[in-house]
C-alpha cells in the first residue's frame, strides 16, 4: 500500500486553492504531507482531544515546511466527472489516496489510541453521504481534513471520491469484530509502523 512513485504528488494536479496556500514556498513533493493534530500539551502523560477545532482551517506539515490552508467545503475540491474503476479487494487505482487516509488514522491512533471500527465506519459513511455535513466530533473533523488533503493533491471526481470512501467503509466493516473492536486502526498501525 505504501509503494509510491519517486515524486508522490504532481504539482500540476494540485487544486488551485492548495497551490495558492503554498504561495512562494512550495513543499517537497517527494515527501508525504500530513494534517497536524492540535495538541494542547504534547508532553502530557495522556493527551486531551482538542475541544475547539475548526475543520476548515487546516495546518499542513509537508516535509520541512508548514502551511495553513483554508477549505470551505470538500465539495468545492471535487474536480471533473471521471468514473472510477471497480475497487476490488486490492484497489490499486487509488493506492496513494488510501495510504494518505490510512496514515491519518494511524496519526490519531498514535496520539489518542485506536478509534473503534464502528466509529470509523460511521465517520467514513457520513463523509461519503454528506461530505460537508454536521460535525460528529474531533475524529470526524480531522478525517474531513485528511479528505481535503486527498482532494487537494489528487484531481478526483465526486464518483471517485465516493468509491474510495465506500471501499474504506467496507474495510472498517470487514475488520470489525464487535461494538468495541479496534482492529482496523490496529492493523494500520502495525502495517505502517506502530509508535
Amino acid at each position: 500500500m505504501s509503494n509510491f512513485p519517486e515524486e508522490l504528488f504532481d504539482p500540476v494536479e494540485l487544486h488551485p486553492n492548495l497551490r495558492q496556500a503554498f504561495g512562494s514556498n512550495p513543499p517537497d513533493f517527494k515527501v508525504m504531507p500530513h494534517v497536524a493534530v492540535p495538541v494542547v500539551d504534547p508532553k502530557a502523560a495522556r493527551l486531551e482531544i482538542p475541544k475547539h477545532f475548526h475543520r476548515s482551517d487546516i495546518f499542513l506539515f509537508w516535509g520541512d515546511s508548514s502551511h495553513t490552508w483554508h477549505v470551505d467545503s470538500l465539495k468545492s475540491l471535487l474536480r471533473g466527472d471521471k468514473v472510477p474503476p471497480e475497487l476490488g479487494a486490492h484497489p490499486k487505482a487509488y493506492n496513494a489516496c488510501f495510504a494518505l487516509f490510512d496514515l491519518h488514522i494511524v496519526e490519531l491512533a498514535n496520539l489518542f489510541g485506536e478509534p473503534r471500527d464502528e466509529e470509523l465506519r460511521e465517520i467514513v459513511s457520513t463523509l461519503r453521504r454528506r461530505p460537508d455535513g454536521k460535525s460528529l466530533g474531533f475524529t470526524h473533523d480531522y478525517l474531513w481534513q485528511a479528505c481535503a488533503l486527498i482532494l487537494g493533491t489528487y484531481p478526483l471526481s465526486e464518483a471517485e471520491f465516493e468509491a474510495i470512501l465506500t471501499r474504506l467503509e467496507r474495510s472498517c466493516r470487514t475488520f470489525s469484530r464487535g461494538a468495541s473492536s479496534r482492529n482496523f486502526a490496529t492493523t494500520l498501525r502495525n502495517l505502517h509502523g506502530r509508535k
